[in-house]
């Protein structure tokens, strides 16, 4: 499934929004989704993929993903991905979202590696809902203790407000988190207007862009902390494929962080609403590259995710 002769590269993707894959997601039988999915990932060569559930946002800009409790908290649930981990255990895993007004949050963190398939959490703090002065305020302490407590790893949506993580980082050294699509701000779309829930985190440029790469350069002194390397073609090229200007910053992410704490996503269906590319693109720009060794493929491409999420290829 890889280009590479040499020695074997896994492809694990380490976030794809995979129920919404086809046009009618929202009306497709799952297992039709999931199917279709398979196929995909074949045909591109991605050998397993991380899940990363979405239903979009309702009205307050909440994730759309389960009931609203009695106190406003949504508890989230994830068909989609249980199944798909059902059918196909060696190919996929997903990440869970849960809300820190959960009144039974030490339970639910408790039980997430419990389920087969769930190895890790997701935070996406919205200045617009409060949540990102929640952050700043520590608000997140009893989610991060709990997730700590139970090994349970952290992704985390920060765009150019990565410096936000440093007190959680020190709190918890024992607590691995991973920071999401390269720590930088959300470029604008090339086409349709621009998410309602992510204009307050847009940075409109370029070169704005890689100067807050500096400063997540910075955080890699931070040995919890890893870097998703996702939508760096949209975020930090100017160029089409095969997007040679990210080919150097990726080199300086690699020299701050270690290839071993950075891990390759394709966000495949976000990239592809907000800039048409392909799956194979995200991919191929860097299992093609000749500016990186088969080493640093397999750990970029497959083995630092896998670390991070104590994530067994015997599921």
């Amino acid at each position: 499934m890889s280009s590479m002769t040499e020695e074997r590269i896994e492809v694990v993707d380490a976030q794809v929004h995979l129920n919404q894959l086809v046009p009618d997601w929202r009306t497709a039988s799952i297992d039709s989704v999931i199917a279709t999915g398979v196929q995909v990932m074949d045909a591109v060569g991605v050998d397993a993929a991380l899940i990363a559930e979405s239903r979009g946002f309702d009205a307050k800009m909440r994730p759309a993903l389960g009931p609203e409790l009695p106190n406003g908290a949504i508890r989230a649930e994830c068909p989609f991905s249980e199944r798909a981990v059902e059918q196909h255990p060696r190919r996929f895993a997903y990440l869970v979202r849960i809300d820190i007004k959960d009144p039974e949050l030490d339970r639910i963190v408790s039980e997430v590696r419990t389920r087969p398939g769930a190895l890790c959490m997701r935070i996406v703090p919205i200045p617009d809902t409060g949540e990102v002065a929640s952050f700043e305020r520590g608000e997140f302490d009893p989610l991060f203790t709990a997730a700590e407590a139970y090994g349970v790893p952290v992704f985390a949506w920060l765009p150019a407000r990565s410096h936000l993580l440093v007190p959680y980082l020190r709190k918890f050294p024992k607590l691995q988190f991973i920071l999401d699509h390269c720590g930088v701000g959300v470029a604008p779309p090339h086409t349709g207007q621009i998410a309602p829930t992510l204009a307050s985190s847009m940075t409109p440029t370029r070169a704005e862009r890689v100067a807050q790469l500096d400063l997540v350069f910075d955080l890699a002194q931070y040995p919890n902390l890893a870097l998703k390397w996702s939508h760096a073609p949209s975020l930090l090229s100017e160029s089409g494929y095969p997007y040679p200007d990210v080919l150097p910053l990726l080199r300086r992410a690699i020299d701050a962080f270690g290839v071993e704490r950075l891990m390759w996503a394709s966000d495949y269906t976000q990239a592809r609403a907000e800039t048409g590319q392909s799956w194979a693109h995200a991919l191929y720009h860097l299992l093609d590259s000749e500016q990186l060794s088969v080493a640093e493929k397999q750990w970029l491409l497959g083995r630092s995710v896998r670390r991070a999420l104590r994530w067994s290829t015997d599921a």
